[in-house]
């Protein structure tokens, strides 16, 4: 009888049920549209447009104790992905630890690249059919349907055995991302899953895109760098352009195809992440990767402004150039000669 009568006693010791954290700092609240914008590179309503597009997805899983909403989850992965460091998502978002974080960043970017093919999407007959007019009035290059290119993300040394395969050109480790872009500089394609010492032309010659064209499943070409090999469907510029269709070719092909590398510039500088070593597991990293290609897309789809270009990086020059086979070569030279003889 003591025992119950201790219970019920009302000078019982208060027993506070489980921890709930009401009070973490919301940026959508704390944050005027200026400040909120220079941290997460989109405005408010677009964050809050892109946690309900999530909020279903995600739960309120508890970390040590203290249940997280799926909108702070959300917010703390926009800012992760727009500065590319913890540390600043820390001191903004009071009572969230590094650990946290990265936790909630993996979980979130799962579930971005759930939408993936609602908004990374290659275009069909009627789209190929106006792209290649979008390319043209841009750059003067018949027929495009698209723009194909490397680009190599920093990741930090894996701990496996197979580490040195990351190691780039460049001597750091990397994933290559093969993308490529569409005339409103959005993606789509993306293959994020390649070590940083693969070459682009087999990234592209493994890939199930390079697969559909063969088997003639597209009406149009894409342009690449000199880096991959010329095909039928792939077009790259002459290393050594001599006639005068020859020069005026690779003048609109370097304009045309400039479209992808100004969609990286734009890419990168909305997400700072892709910048900075992203210190995941590369498996995470690539996640982390077609995440911010989706919300690419997305952003450019609902009207956010690009932001501005911080720093462009260097040309990521062709390793060496691939073995060209003579019927590749014969396309080349026909649709120059077709297309910019006058």
């Amino acid at each position: 009888m003591d025992y119950l009568d201790y219970f019920n006693d009302e000078r019982a010791p208060f027993r506070p049920d489980r921890r709930v954290v009401m009070d973490r700092s919301n940026p959508l609240n704390d944050f005027d549209e200026i400040n909120f914008r220079d941290r997460f590179r989109m405005y408010k309503a677009t964050a809050a447009d892109i946690i309900s597009l999530l909020e279903t997805r995600l739960s309120s899983d508890s970390f040590r104790g203290m249940p997280i909403p799926p909108s702070l989850q959300v917010l703390i992965t926009l800012r992760f992905l727009a500065c590319g460091t913890f540390h600043r998502e820390t001191g903004d978002l009071r009572g969230v630890s590094e650990p946290t974080v990265c936790k909630i960043v993996h979980k979130v970017c799962k579930a971005i690249c759930e939408l993936k093919d609602d908004y990374i999407k290659f275009p069909d007959a009627a789209g190929q059919a106006n792209y290649k007019v979008e390319f043209f009035e841009y750059g003067n290059f018949p027929g495009v349907i698209g723009c194909i290119d490397g680009c190599h993300i920093p990741i930090k040394c894996p701990s496996t055995a197979d580490s040195e395969e990351y190691r780039n050109r460049k001597n750091w480790f990397s994933i290559n991302v093969q993308s490529v872009c569409t005339p409103t500089m959005q993606f789509s394609n993306i293959v994020a899953r390649w070590k940083g010492a693969t070459h682009d032309s087999r990234i592209f010659q493994n890939s199930c895109l390079y697969a559909q064209f063969e088997g003639g499943q597209h009406s149009g070409i894409i342009l690449g760098d000199s880096g991959y090999a010329q095909t039928n469907f792939l077009f790259t510029p002459y290393l050594h352009a001599v006639t005068p269709e020859q020069q005026r070719y690779n003048q609109a092909h370097i304009r045309t195809r400039g479209t992808v590398e100004r969609m990286f510039g734009v890419w990168k500088s909305r997400f700072q992440c892709l910048r900075n070593t992203l210190r995941f597991e590369p498996r995470r990293c690539c996640i982390v990767i077609i995440a911010t290609a989706v919300l690419h897309n997305y952003l450019k789809q609902h009207g956010c402004p690009d932001p501005q270009m911080e720093h462009r990086d260097e040309p990521d020059l062709p390793m060496v150039e691939p073995d060209n086979d003579r019927y590749g070569l014969a396309c080349r030279d026909a649709f120059a000669w077709r297309h910019f003889s006058q």
